[in-house]
């Protein structure tokens, strides 16, 4: 399911939210491609306090899965209740910020209690600016269980990865940008091996106008699969950052890679990553997030994957309450034609979803409602399915 920390490890594929200052996670807006695990978590749309110093919070989700076990044929309904608590900390100056946060939560499954699972998340973060040099990074570890998609099977995984991000501004107008990211995903699920990957870029800077900066770079990866098989990228790319106040902000990479995989040979691949944040006023905005990039398979029999996604959120308040509409779409195809559930990664997958978040108590509780529908089309069409999910969620902050 949707964890507490889902973008703990590999979030810095390509911006530095530190250049906005240190009032939201340093790495809080950038976006990474899918792991596979996803429900409708009530209580996840609620608004964050954004305050410095120690925060805990409470949460209890309940949610209606019509497909519990992601079937073609006779699917099986369930309800899962899960129990969470969060908290973290967070020091905050005009040059620096430093902050943890750790959550602890478990799922309990009415039917399938072999479902049924513990999953913990404990992250690091921080970030540093002066006039020359704007810098952050990210360190964090996992431990997830849930039925995953990608691997059509219930799985454990353990993952832990971390990233840096540095901008040196030469003059006004120029800056150099550089980043690091690494991600390793260990599989506790018999049958089912580890996945890597790491990615360096580096980005010359120009400052067209007060809202546009543009500037060429190259970047290089490598991504390690099951039996340790690796898939290297590299290539040119160009960035682009606009930002208007805090109405408008765009964060954004492409390039062309030349692939070297060990299945196919070399080959030619496109990459992107932008996240647009638009906040039209106090009462309305939206968020974009798009990501294209290589990926080491889950399935059993290994491989690499070419993944593109989508993810569009808009959000508006009603007097005191917060609804959210949300879609999704995945993209996923195989590199190579290694034979082993070929058809679960060659697949679209979409998600549909809403909530309404209310406060219940003071700005402390609150209570949300969601609904979600996901489709999932594959090659193999014993390996489709759809289902809608409902969950009602409290939490509550002290």
């Amino acid at each position: 399911m949707t964890r507490l920390f889902p973008n703990s490890a590999g979030l810095l594929l390509f911006g530095l939210s530190a250049l906005s200052g240190f009032g939201r996670d340093v790495a809080g807006e950038i976006p990474s491609l899918p792991r596979g695990f996803a429900n409708a978590r009530a209580a996840s749309s609620a608004k964050e306090r954004g305050l410095a110093g120690l925060d805990f919070t409470l949460r209890l989700n309940t949610l209606y899965d019509s497909n519990v076990a992601q079937q073609t044929l006779d699917p099986e309904s369930d309800w899962l209740i899960t129990p969470a608590v969060q908290a973290s900390y967070e020091l905050v100056n005009s040059r620096w910020k430093l902050g943890a946060r750790a959550g602890l939560e478990h799922d309990f499954y009415q039917k399938r209690d072999d479902f049924s699972a513990t999953n913990y998340s404990l992250r690091a973060y921080g970030g540093y600016r002066s006039q020359k040099v704007v810098a952050s990074f990210t360190s964090g570890i996992s431990s997830t269980s849930g039925f995953n998609r990608l691997t059509s099977s219930f799985i454990e995984q353990f993952s832990y990865g971390s990233g840096l991000l540095a901008s040196y501004h030469f003059t006004g107008k120029t800056s150099l940008f550089a980043s690091w990211n690494q991600r390793t995903t260990e599989s506790q699920t018999r049958g089912f091996g580890d996945t890597s990957s790491v990615t360096t870029g580096l980005s010359a800077l120009w400052r067209m106008s007060p809202l546009l900066t543009v500037g060429p770079g190259f970047r290089h990866g490598t991504r390690t699969g099951v039996g340790d098989e690796e898939f290297t990228v590299m290539g040119p790319t160009l960035r682009l950052d606009y930002q208007l106040a805090s109405k408008v902000k765009l964060r954004s990479s492409f390039g062309i890679d030349t692939a070297d995989s060990p299945f196919s040979g070399e080959d030619t691949l496109l990459n992107w990553s932008a996240a647009l944040t638009y906040r039209a006023s106090s009462l309305w905005g939206f968020d974009l997030e798009m990501i294209r990039d290589s990926q080491a398979s889950l399935a059993q029999g290994g491989g690499f994957d070419e993944v593109t996604s989508y993810r569009f959120n808009y959000w508006r308040k009603i007097r005191t309450a917060r609804a959210q509409l949300g879609v999704s779409f995945e993209d996923r195809n195989p590199t190579d034609s290694q034979p082993t559930l070929v058809g679960v990664r060659d697949s679209k997958y979409l998600a549909l979803s809403a909530a309404l978040t209310f406060p219940v108590y003071q700005d402390q509780a609150d209570l949300t409602l969601s609904v979600a529908w996901r489709d999932l089309s594959t090659t193999a069409g014993n390996l489709s399915w759809d289902g809608l999910q409902s969950g009602l969620g409290i939490q509550w902050r002290f």
